[in-house]
């Protein structure tokens, strides 16, 4: 289904998207995003612990709310077509004026998360996926967009689960794969929230002397399966910060409506596209797009053929659980 590798069963048919490659300040900027990062819409049945008010009669000054952390219900078939339905578009990702990295990412911290301290021993994965799948009857090519949705359970033995809804269905339209230790692709353990073991698990994923999208495509391969604490957010934006040729972009959007800040880098034609809440530095979206038709295709313009949307990072106590304790 993508870039992010795991083992599959034998019979079970792969995902569809690896098939091909496709001046604001930075101060300002930060500050104004974390004013208005904006929380997963509706469709996504989020619910959490209600906020309660600051005391008026407190003399302390109050540091900002920690927003509960998102516990989206999985989709029934009718919600999942539906969704599909409404984000069909293959459309890249509309992005501001960019600058280098660097050193706008060093105004950016990774705060609180309202999801860091739940318990338990697996990484919690939420998302919803859309691919292409491309279908070849002779010298016919047939291109369609896939809406998946994964919950991924993940410990750090390399064990876990993953329950994978599709639409449209095709002859398997739910899946739920379990699987022993050592058997979940990536290293071992937890994400570093170290930089320089960082870089070694990405290395172990994407070889960073591929160039600057090495680094986002790795990066996601990680965050794709684990769940990072805030020390290891602040790794990522060191990270990132640190890495030559990646870009830099003020407000962008992501398909549930959240406002977060863009982190890019492109080659060969491919652009890879991180959307990073800017409050926490938690990876909301990620987006890869072919900026450009390849030989022979009739094919015009730009096409995403990779858009993942994360609802949640979070921890379980079982690889049943899906929703904070």
């Amino acid at each position: 289904m993508n870039n992010l590798p795991h083992a599959r069963p034998a019979s079970e048919k792969p995902h569809p998207a690896g098939r091909r490659a496709l001046k604001v300040t930075a101060a300002v900027c930060a500050l104004g995003l974390i004013a208005t990062a904006t929380a997963i819409p509706t469709w996504t049945s989020v619910s959490g612990p209600a906020q309660s008010a600051p005391s008026p009669s407190s003399t302390i000054a109050s540091l900002p709310a920690v927003a509960p952390c998102p516990s989206p219900a999985a989709l029934t078939a009718a919600q999942l077509k539906e969704r599909a339905q409404q984000k069909l578009d293959s459309a890249p990702t509309l992005l501001p004026a960019s600058s280098p990295a660097g050193q706008a990412l060093k105004a950016v911290s990774a705060g609180p998360s309202g999801c860091d301290a739940m318990p338990g021993r697996f990484a919690y994965v939420h998302l919803l996926q859309w691919a292409t799948d491309t279908t070849i009857a002779g010298n016919n090519a047939t291109t369609r967009i896939v809406l998946f949705e994964e919950q991924r359970w993940r410990a750090n033995d390399a064990s876990g689960r993953v329950i994978r809804s599709r639409y449209p269905t095709g002859q398997q339209p739910t899946d739920d794969s379990t699987y022993k230790p050592g058997e979940l692709d990536g290293p071992i353990g937890p994400i570093a929230a170290d930089p320089a073991a960082l870089t070694a698990h990405i290395d172990a994923t994407q070889p960073r002397f591929l160039g600057p999208t090495a680094v986002i495509s790795g990066l996601v391969s990680l965050l794709g399966w684990r769940t990072p604490n805030q020390a290891a957010r602040t790794a990522i934006l060191t990270v990132l910060s640190a890495s030559p040729g990646i870009t830099y972009h003020g407000s962008v959007t992501d398909r549930a409506g959240r406002t977060g800040i863009g982190v890019s880098a492109t080659s060969d034609g491919i652009r890879f596209l991180l959307i990073l809440n800017p409050a926490t530095g938690e990876l909301l979206a990620y987006e890869r797009t072919a900026l450009a038709s390849p030989p022979g295709s009739d094919r015009t313009g730009p096409l995403v053929d990779d858009y993942q949307l994360f609802l949640v990072h979070a921890r379980a106590v079982s690889s049943g659980q899906s929703q904070p304790a």
